[in-house]
């Protein structure tokens, strides 16, 4: 996991109109704030796209100066590597402490970083566990790490001494 942030998700509701949602992601896409995470989906009414972008104010503005009507609260975006499940796994470690995870996906950008985007009842302890637990891993692996002066021989470790 590269790391945990708080971020802005803007929402966008749009009506059934296969043309307004392609004008909406052009939009998006025009206003040069770049795509961290997207997801849509389907509420009964009409399509619901939610957007976190490395810069969500420029976004927001330019989709209501169009005349989308845009919401927007806080979420918890978190690169990870592209691994399936993990999005999971992270969501089960955050409920087991408490936290509530009330709306989740993951994403894969065009440039091969994967996100996940967590909507949770306490985002900055949710980072704070997300962070911990990253460096609890990169520590993890740099103590499975053996220096180059040792040599694995026949599953036994051995290595060098000085003399």
């Amino acid at each position: 996991m590269t790391g945990a942030t708080r971020q802005i998700q803007i929402t966008v509701r749009a009506s059934n109109q296969p043309a307004l949602l392609g004008r909406l992601i052009a939009i998006t896409v025009s206003c040069g704030a770049e795509v961290l995470a997207a997801s849509s989906h389907w509420d009964g009414s009409g399509t619901v796209v939610n957007l976190v972008t490395e810069d969500a104010v420029r976004t927001g503005r330019a989709l209501a100066a169009a005349g989308f009507k845009c919401e927007s609260h806080f979420v918890v975006l978190v690169e990870i590597p592209d691994k399936p499940g993990l999005p999971a796994v992270l969501a089960e470690r955050l409920e087991a402490v408490g936290i509530d995870v009330r709306h989740s996906y993951a994403f894969r950008s065009d440039n091969h970083r994967s996100y996940v985007v967590f909507e949770t009842s306490d985002d900055d302890r949710a980072i704070y566990l997300l962070e911990v637990d990253a460096l609890i891993h990169h520590l993890a692996a740099a103590q499975r790490w053996r220096p180059s002066s040792e040599r694995e021989t026949d599953g036994t470790c051995v290595a060098k001494h000085a003399a």
